[in-house]
């Protein structure tokens, strides 16, 4: 009796055990990764666009990934971190956010990270100093923002030397665009060249009618880099409207991809745009935290370059369909 007992606990601790591991691996297998991806903005702008394409596209690859892109309508610092508040209180497997405020931000990542998120930066990097004051991601997807102006700088100053420039900033307190202005700003002023920076604020309109009344108190000003497409596309008919010429009194360097300006760098009006393939930024960002997520991967270490890659007149016959399609 005592060993047939002794049987029947084996065979139910061996069922159980089966059973258990079974549902464990079934569970596993049915599990559904939620990945949050803040940007900070705005979502509709055609820039977010392209990289809300990236996203999404990396999220339909598994069939176990739900991705969610979401974030201000316009850049409003306090807005986009309700956004960054609202993705980690709803306990997702990973988040993959651009570090626009990475002061205001740290104290919630820190703690998101020390409890196991995984944490991709997109966009916009932390570049405060030293290095080990910066908030520990995974990983940094997206373009150098200091280079970026170098290389504007530098691009201009290969066709002609300005009497005087502005960088027109649209989001003054982003960390990564106000970097930008910095390097345009400094390797201008290494040259001599009168430069400084422009609030145009996050309202392109208001941007484009600042950026006119620029132009009316220092009409020396020759050279002008915008690195937002929404804003050049606004500026530049409105400095038309005061019978400036554009690409003759003024030049203009830009960044990233629109169809207007491949149609502006045609009619020489743009001197040349920069494509940090924000699509990239999305796509790669969400394929790190997933792997990272289900499988412990370790990305690539930062940053992960995805631009600057200067594009003139040369570049716009392999580019139209693409930004067409929402891929540049």
């Amino acid at each position: 009796m005592k060993s047939n007992l002794k049987t029947s606990l084996i065979i139910f601790l061996v069922v159980s055990l089966f059973l258990v591991l079974f549902l464990s691996s079934y569970a596993e297998a049915k599990k559904e990764y939620t990945i949050y991806v803040v940007v900070h903005g705005g979502i509709a702008d055609p820039f977010w666009k392209v990289c809300e394409k990236g996203a999404l596209d990396a999220g339909a690859l598994y069939p176990d990934l739900k991705v969610i892109y979401t974030g201000p309508a316009e850049f409003k610092l306090e807005e986009f971190m309700s956004y960054i508040e609202a993705a980690l209180a709803s306990k997702p497997d990973a988040l993959v956010c651009t570090l626009t405020a990475p002061e205001a931000m740290d104290e919630s990542l820190r703690a998101a990270i020390a409890g196991g998120l995984p944490v991709v930066a997109i966009n916009a990097p932390d570049l405060r100093k030293p290095e080990e004051t910066r908030i520990p991601v995974l990983t940094y997807v997206g373009e150098d923002s200091y280079f970026i102006g170098v290389t504007a700088a530098l691009e201009t100053l290969k066709r002609f030397t300005p009497k005087r420039a502005v960088f027109c900033n649209h989001h003054p307190g982003a960390t990564h665009i106000e970097a930008r202005g910095r390097g345009y700003i400094d390797t201008l002023k290494a040259k001599g060249v009168i430069a400084e920076s422009l609030d145009i604020t996050d309202d392109a309109v208001k941007g484009a009618e600042l950026t006119a009344a620029y132009l009316k108190a220092h009409p020396e000003t020759d050279a002008i880099f915008c690195s937002n497409t929404l804003r050049t596309e606004t500026i530049i008919p409105r400095l038309e409207e005061d019978g400036v010429k554009v690409g003759v009194d003024v030049k203009i360097a830009q960044m990233d991809c629109s169809s207007k300006i491949l149609e502006y760098i045609k009619e020489g009006k743009v001197m040349f745009t920069m494509d940090q393939q924000q699509y990239l930024q999305g796509y790669l960002g969400v394929v790190f935290a997933y792997l990272s997520a289900k499988y412990g991967y370790i990305p690539p270490p930062a940053p992960v370059s995805t631009g600057p890659a200067t594009i003139t007149a040369d570049n716009i016959p392999s580019l139209e369909k693409l930004v067409k399609e929402g891929y540049r």
